[in-house]
């Protein structure tokens, strides 16, 4: 048996069903932050409460298993004989007492989204101490479109003795969702009723991965969206984010300018097709001294917020202002911070953090398809902007703990690590089968 096997007696493992998921959570994923944020909502007397890490593990469960279709079906699941390591996870080795669905909804509504931002982060701040498994100097906004859990049109919804005459407005099952524009794709309409997800994505060595979003109405314009967000990420320990790569819709110059000045970080971005260039810049952003020759980019000073550039020693040699011109050029970010930044246009630099920015929307893609069990016709299960948003944090939350879970496997156990509880598994069948066949 291997030395990570060795370290624990076998009916560790064998209380939790052999599961590698369920045992590297217990051995890798600290979540006591659970506790300490949620016990104190509880008040003291009366009957003892439901310990809060018993309703986030089943929430874990609900994210992860594709058997699970909904928190009925959960609370079936974790009632059978046959699933006893699903309850030994949670904390509740005995059926009678596995809490009913409505507990789970009953959890939601009592946390707030501050509460369940905070466990977020404090998971975040654990993925971050992984060695080489976030890399977060650089980071990417997008959003992508929510489907509410609507159907058929709008009616009124109030208690009103005649509606046909009273002044309520009409609105949808879902009372807070508003008409969106989406992307066009094949067989998809250009509207949806529903939400939009805004969200923080970091790289790693598997691909983007999400580490916090928030929920708000269609309407919302996206430069109110990304200040918001930057102050957020100031939340969580140990995060030090110096770019941050966004799509034109996050384009505003005073936001962009606060980011840097107020924040240190700096956003990228391209600049619109309509955007005034300065005059000292060609059509693609670039800056050019008087003579119409390409400046190298020499630096971004920080103290004084100012880009510098240099002549390119090869142009410079046939220039007949060589000997007037001083070949530095500085310009100053707080004038424009879209062509002066740290970052600047049409730089290679600039290329390859925007091609980190379209990987993003294969993060988003991914990410749907595995919400294909609890959100049927990509319907988001609650209602209500409250409701979506901790139901979108417990979604980043548990898929992050899957991320780092795979990212122990290959740098922390050994390789044969799901393989030796397998065979675990198959040994302990067999013998369990042995006195049967007898």
């Amino acid at each position: 048996m291997d030395l990570q096997l060795e370290l624990l007696p076998y009916h560790y493992y064998n209380t939790l069903g052999f599961d590698a998921e369920l045992i590297d959570y217990i051995d890798h994923v600290d979540d006591s932050i659970v506790l300490e944020k949620i016990a104190p909502l509880y008040k003291d007397g009366g009957r003892p409460p439901v310990d809060p890490r018993v309703c986030f593990r089943m929430h874990y469960l609900y994210f992860t298993r594709p058997e699970i279709s909904s928190f009925r079906e959960l609370e079936r699941q974790l009632k059978e004989p046959k699933n006893q390591a699903w309850r030994n996870f949670i904390g509740v080795p005995n059926i009678e007492k596995v809490p009913v669905h409505s507990c789970l909804s009953n959890f939601r509504a009592k946390v707030s989204a501050e509460l369940f931002y905070a466990i977020l982060f404090d998971l975040i701040a654990q993925a971050l101490k992984l060695k080489d498994f976030l890399l977060p100097t650089l980071t990417g906004i997008d959003s992508r479109p929510v489907w509410a859990n609507v159907n058929g049109y709008k009616h009124k919804r109030c208690s009103c003795p005649d509606q046909s005459t009273c002044a309520c407005d009409k609105t949808y099952s879902d009372p807070d969702a508003t008409v969106g524009v989406q992307r066009t794709k094949a067989n998809q309409n250009k509207f949806f009723i529903g939400y939009r997800k805004h969200s923080i994505v970091c790289p790693s060595p598997k691909g983007p991965i999400v580490l916090f979003s928030i929920i708000l109405p269609n309407d919302t314009a996206d430069v109110k969206v990304m200040l918001p967000l930057v102050e957020m990420m100031k939340k969580i320990e140990g995060l030090k984010v110096d770019y941050l790569v966004a799509d034109l819709g996050y384009f505003d110059a005073d936001d962009q300018k606060e980011a840097l000045l107020k924040h240190d970080v700096a956003v990228v971005t391209e600049f619109k097709t309509n955007t005034k260039i300065p005059e000292h810049c060609s059509p693609e952003g670039k800056p050019e001294c008087e003579q119409g020759h390409m400046l190298v980019f020499d630096g971004f000073d920080k103290d004084t917020y100012t880009a510098w550039f240099r002549g390119d020693e090869e142009k410079c040699a046939a220039c007949p202002l060589q000997g007037l011109c001083e070949k530095q050029f500085g310009y100053s970010f707080t004038d424009n911070p879209f062509f002066h930044g740290p970052v600047p246009q049409g730089s290679l630099l600039q290329e390859q953090m925007l091609k980190f920015r379209k990987q993003v929307e294969l993060a988003f893609a991914q990410e749907s398809n595995q919400l294909t069990s609890v959100m049927k016709h990509k319907k988001v299960p609650v209602r209500t902007t409250k409701r979506v948003e901790k139901w979108f944090i417990l979604r980043d939350a548990f898929r992050l703990i899957e991320r780092m879970i795979a990212h122990v496997r290959e740098t922390v156990l050994p390789p044969n690590h799901v393989a030796t509880l397998k065979k675990l598994q198959e040994i302990q069948v067999e013998q369990l089968s042995l006195p049967l066949a007898a």
